[in-house]
Formats: structure tokens, sequence, C-alpha cells
């Protein structure tokens, strides 16, 4: 259920369905993608999750009024099972687009795995749901949920390890919002469960990890004015500036954090001085490329009352 939400959230952002969206949605999307990778060729266990999913009840209220909606209204599958069209009410919309809850920033940065990589991330993210903070499988337990059940090769330990589990780690915390160490317990010579500890990030840091994975894949963990590839700005970001291309790929609610981290005001001849729009984003771009400090684009803050947007 969990994953098909997540595609359910990167299907409304393909669709430029805008934040503050008010009207109800329907999305066309292709059943292997919401069965995930390695999963089963049909779709009987989609549309569980699709029953479960238009049964799941929201409700919250809004400038002094109670509302209710259903996560999922209706759903049809077509085209002999390849497509699913799905009616998502507006308040559901809402919910999954929401870029102020620590679940969405979960969500983009799962979206950015891929195979094993995010088979693990779901495991655990159910996990951490029931308030674990490690849990411990069976080797042949964690085989079949992670879709090899069936592959002779994956028999062996070392190459089901070596070929499926290493690298899905090796994922989860490089582009995850949660670090993972992975151990093995053995019954006599063989390896019998595998017991994963965790410890998800705070906010701050899944933030972090989200706009990192917006990025380039050659640029992740570089600056942005050090990659062949070109940065991802928008169209109308003059060139030149790694400081403006970078505060103008971020959303609005990644730039409050960023702004809130940098700091607003700053002291200057014995009083707090508010920054100007082009001091926040410079000063947020310096701590999240600590090597651009010395950079002569990352100037001083002004006390000017300039307001000039970056």
């Amino acid at each position: 259920m969990r994953a098909v939400i997540w595609e359910i959230g990167a299907s409304l952002d393909e669709a430029r369905v805008k934040l503050g969206h008010r009207e109800p949605v329907w999305l066309s999307i292709p059943t292997k993608r919401l069965r995930g990778d390695h999963a089963r060729d049909d779709n009987a266990h989609l549309k569980v999750t699709l029953d479960r999913l238009a049964g799941v009840y929201l409700t919250g209220e809004h400038k002094g009024d109670e509302w209710g909606a259903v996560l999922l209204a209706e759903w049809h599958l077509e085209q002999g099972g390849s497509m699913a069209r799905l009616f998502i009410p507006p308040a559901a919309v809402a919910a999954i687009q929401s870029p102020r809850t620590f679940a969405k920033i979960e969500a983009r940065a799962a979206h950015s795995l891929t195979g094993h990589g995010r088979q693990l991330y779901v495991l655990l993210a159910d996990k951490k749901n029931m308030h674990q903070q490690h849990w411990t499988f069976t080797v042949e337990e964690l085989r079949s949920l992670m879709g090899c059940e069936d592959k002779n090769a994956y028999q062996i330990w070392h190459q089901f390890n070596r070929r499926v589990l290493q690298p899905a780690l090796d994922q989860v915390n490089d582009f995850g919002t949660v670090s993972v160490k992975m151990t093995t317990q053995r019954l006599g010579r063989a390896v019998q469960w595998v017991r994963f500890d965790w410890q998800w990030k705070d906010p701050h840091a899944a933030t972090e990890t989200a706009v990192e994975n917006d990025r380039h894949s050659q640029s992740r963990r570089k600056a942005q004015d050090t990659c062949d590839a070109p940065p991802i700005i928008e169209e109308d970001t003059p060139q030149g500036d790694p400081v403006r291309a970078w505060w103008n790929s971020l959303t609005g609610a990644e730039r409050e954090t960023w702004g809130d981290r940098a700091g607003r005001t700053f002291e200057a001849g014995g009083r707090q001085i508010t920054r100007n729009d082009r001091d926040l984003s410079r000063a947020a771009y310096a701590l999240f490329y600590p090597e651009s400090a010395t950079q002569k684009h990352v100037a001083q803050p002004s006390t000017s009352n300039d307001t000039q947007p970056p």
C-alpha cells in the first residue's frame, strides 16, 4: 500500500498538479509501475491494495470547518490490466502532495530508489511504523520478501548477499532518509538470520537528502558548478550563479527549511538585521555546500534594505 501511494504522489508531480489544487484528479498509471519491480506479473495483489486504499478515510479541519474524504474514490484496470485509472478526491490530493510533512520528504527520497533498494526500504519503513528500531528476518523469509525465492542462484547466501542485499543496502543508505546497518547470525556454519538496525534522519537531514536526490546523478554530493551535466534550474534563471540556480531549484517548503537553518537575522553594529532574500539564499547555500564559503560568489550579508529576490 505504501509503495502505491508513493507512485500516486509521483504521478501527481509528473502531471504538474500544483499544490493547493482543489479539484479531483484522474490519473492513468501503468499497473507494472504500481506493482513495483520484481513483483508478480498479475494484478491480484494490486487489486487488494486498491480496495484497501478505497477504504482509507481521511478526516481533518480547515479554517474551522471539519471535512472527511476517502484516499481513493474510484479505480479501474483497463487495456487488459496494463493501465490503472485512479480517481483521487481533492482532499486526498492535498494530503498526498503536502510538502511540509516528513512523510512527503520520505516518499520523495524513496521514489529515487529502484529495484531491490526500494523493496528493502518498504520493508524497513513498515517496521518503522510499528515503532521498531530493528528487525530480524530469516534468510528464507527475506528472499521471499525481496522477490527472489524463485531464483536458484540466490539460494546461495553469498550470491543473495552480494547481488541483492548489499546493493540494496548501499542504495538505501545513499538515497534514503535512514541509516541502516545489517548484521548476520549463523546456525552452525550457515547464515540463518539477518538483522537490520536503523536510525531515521531528522526532518532537516531528510530535506537535505531530498534536495540531493533531485540533482543529476553525476552531481550528487558535489557542487553544482563542477558537474559536467547542465544545472537543474528554471528556464528563466540567469546562468553563471550557482547560488541562484540552487535556490530556485528548491520547493517553497525547502526554502523555508534552509532559511531557518541559515538564520533569518544577523548582528551588525549592535543590532539585529533581517537578511534580505539574496543574502538568505547565500547563507543557506554556504551551509549546503560548505566548501563554497571561501568562494567569491558567497558574499557577506548586506545591511541594506534591498529585497531583490535571488
